[in-house]
């Protein structure tokens, strides 16, 4: 753990780790995983503009590094997925989602080593993905400073989606996405009249 430690205090993460701290100096329960700053993720290359699938319940770790370089500025205000001129000009990483009829999905950015977005784009990927030329109806963004995201969709019926992790300025690093899942009430319990 002592040859550990100063690779969470580079990545920022002094704050987690002296919460689960005793007065032993042991740690009470292991903090959540999250991608290690001393070593980049593998760059796989993509595939076209997807380089995965997610799925409830799934976790991964990646890299934006080697990612798809299509979605930018315009296509991000276009769609109304982020405030225009936030600079996102670098590698963006793109999976596939498809959230579950009457189920609320909640995807998870953790990225502790630099500052990335995370996009939630609902899009029917047929091998291709939406450009600023598009017209994008569903976008939700998460853009705060730090690093860590978090989207959530409701799906009342099953919707396919492009979950989008990207740095502005051309920012590039190492992230983890995980997908919860949990019931909506369905569209008979929404349509009676208590």
């Amino acid at each position: 753990m002592r040859l550990f430690l100063p690779f969470l205090l580079a990545c920022g993460r002094l704050s987690e780790l002296a919460s689960s701290v005793t007065e032993g100096g042991t740690i009470d329960a292991a903090p959540p995983p999250v991608p290690d700053c001393a070593s980049e993720a593998p760059a796989i290359p993509a595939r076209g503009c997807v380089s995965g699938a997610l799925a409830c319940g799934t976790t991964i770790s990646g890299t934006t590094l080697g990612g798809d370089s299509a979605w930018d500025d315009e296509f991000y205000s276009g769609a109304f997925c982020f405030p225009a001129g936030d600079h996102h000009s670098g590698s963006e990483r793109v999976y596939t989602l498809t959230a579950p009829a009457d189920t609320e999905v909640s995807v998870r950015l953790t990225s502790s080593c630099v500052d990335l977005d995370l996009v939630a784009v609902g899009w029917d990927y047929e091998g291709s993905c939406p450009t600023a030329k598009h017209l994008v109806a569903d976008c939700e963004g998460d853009a705060k400073r730090g690093g860590d995201g978090l989207v959530k969709i409701q799906s009342f019926s099953p919707r396919q989606y492009l979950i989008g992790v990207d740095g502005k300025r051309g920012a590039v690093g190492s992230f983890q996405l995980a997908v919860s899942c949990k019931p909506l009430r369905s569209q008979e319990e929404r349509s009676k009249v208590p």
